[in-house]
């Protein structure tokens, strides 16, 4: 039987055992160099330079805080502390601004509110004359101020009221007005109960005598004026009707703080009658 069929093909099992270790160390030359080139790139990145930390100070809610940070802006320092903000709030400097050492950062709280309160309403005064009053020469009836309902706006600023204004009023009680009966005053040929020797200065009306907040209105209600003179209630009472020497009759109707005991301030319309009058010891008669 042949044998040429069987015969093993040493040249085909040579070429095959020779290819094999020659490519394992090809890849391998290949992988050596693909990490070393990958290794000089990344050796040619430059490191991230870390960020600079900086201190700085934060205002809040009136309290102060010494804040080390490395944010950028003012807004994520904010965040970085856990400060919320509202709508309305007021940050110095803006949210924007880059962060530098020692900034000063200041969170203004900013709120609105409407209140609805009840206020008083200012009652009048009308003023009468009645001759057959004798015994009293002023009367007054008292009244009562009235009520109104108020809406009142505002704006607040860490607290404190910056902006209101009042946005509605509705009067719901109305106020009674202050009623002032004028007696008849007395001649000069009427008898006194009570005659009294006392320093006599004069005033006007004016801011000039009694200040900035004068009315031009007496303790009892009356206008000042001629006629009206200022009197220490414990010696004359007021609403008293008086004639005073050199000035005329007159109604006890005002009190000063310097008119003490047996002093009195008489009134004119006009401030160059007061100066004129000057100071001078005087007779009083408290009439009937």
């Amino acid at each position: 039987m042949s044998q040429r069929g069987s015969r093993p093909n040493r040249a085909l099992t040579t070429d095959a055992t020779h290819w094999w270790p020659d490519n394992r160390i090809s890849l391998t030359l290949v992988c050596i160099l693909t990490i070393a080139s990958t290794l000089c790139v990344l050796a040619q990145i430059p490191s991230p330079t870390p960020m600079p930390t900086r201190q700085v100070v934060v205002r809040v809610d009136g309290h102060e805080r010494q804040v080390t940070t490395m944010k950028s802006t003012v807004q994520t320092v904010l965040h970085q502390e856990g400060i919320a903000l509202s709508d309305h709030d007021l940050i110095e400097p803006a949210l924007t601004t880059p962060v530098t050492e020692k900034m000063a950062i200041t969170v203004h709280r900013v709120t609105y509110e409407v209140l609805r309160e009840r206020t008083a309403v200012p009652q009048s005064t009308v003023e009468r004359f009645d001759r057959r009053m004798t015994v009293r020469p002023v009367e007054i009836h008292p009244g009562r101020p009235g009520v109104a309902l108020t809406t009142r706006c505002q704006w607040k600023k860490d607290g404190e009221v910056a902006v209101q204004w009042v946005s509605s009023r509705q009067v719901i009680v109305p106020p009674v007005p202050r009623v002032v009966i004028r007696g008849k005053l007395a001649s000069r040929g009427i008898t006194g109960r009570r005659v009294l020797q006392v320093v006599a200065t004069a005033y006007d009306p004016g801011p000039g005598s009694c200040g900035a907040s004068a009315t031009g209105h007496t303790a009892i209600g009356l206008h000042a004026g001629r006629g009206i003179v200022a009197v220490d209630p414990h010696v004359i009472p007021l609403g008293s009707r008086v004639y005073v020497e050199g000035y005329g009759a007159a109604i006890a109707a005002d009190v000063g703080s310097a008119i003490k005991g047996h002093r009195i301030d008489v009134c004119f319309p006009t401030r160059g009658e007061a100066l004129q009058w000057g100071r001078r010891q005087i007779t009083v008669v408290v009439l009937e």
